[in-house]
């Protein structure tokens, strides 16, 4: 598989956009003390609700494109192991003896005649007899953007763990000026308080 991943190239992604999958971008928040005094930052407890959510947003994100990786990971040798058999097949000029799988643990044995044609799983249990030239082509195009899809659904997740490492700095920054708040109200509060 990982002559195929040289091979094919990344999508480009479209015009003004960070991920294929439109990931919105965590903002950084460098000055704390300028932001929680934005009217929609009224006190330290909803700002830190917020970001919890988008951090929860974020961890579905990246649990999704997890899924979607793994899949990919696992399509793409079954559409090579597809490509051999093709490769196989055309190559046979004589019947051949093989097994065939009927169920969990039972096979039978039969000839397989030389054949100019192959069915293909095109899913949703629908098949399609083709050509051997049309199933090699069909297999390559598929290979080829499952490759792709594989290597922008890794790019989105470089992506998104960036987001969620920013996500999770901000809420611990936050917090912390939450902390420093609260000290200094504290100190300030005992300082007028009468002995």
């Amino acid at each position: 598989m990982t002559g195929i991943m040289d091979t094919v190239e990344m999508p480009k992604l479209p015009e003004n956009q960070k991920t294929f999958a439109g990931i919105p971008e965590a903002i950084f928040l460098e000055e704390i003390d300028t932001f929680m005094t934005q009217p929609e930052n009224e006190n330290c407890e909803k700002v830190l609700q917020r970001l919890d959510e988008q951090h929860g947003k974020y961890r579905f994100m990246a649990y999704n494109l997890e899924a979607r990786r793994h899949k990919l990971k696992s399509q793409i040798p079954d559409l090579e192991r597809s490509l051999e058999m093709v490769n196989v097949l055309r190559k046979e000029d004589e019947e051949r003896e093989t097994q065939f799988l009927l169920s969990d643990q039972v096979f039978i044995k039969t000839l397989v005649p030389p054949t100019k044609t192959v069915y293909l799983w095109l899913g949703a249990s629908v098949m399609l007899e083709y050509p051997l030239d049309e199933a090699e082509s069909l297999l390559k195009q598929n290979i080829t953007s499952a490759v792709g899809n594989l290597k922008s659904v890794e790019h989105d997740q470089d992506f998104l763990r960036d987001q969620i490492t920013t996500t999770e700095v901000n809420m611990a920054r936050v917090y912390n000026w939450g902390v420093k708040k609260r000290q200094a109200e504290a100190k300030t509060n005992a300082s007028n308080t009468p002995s």
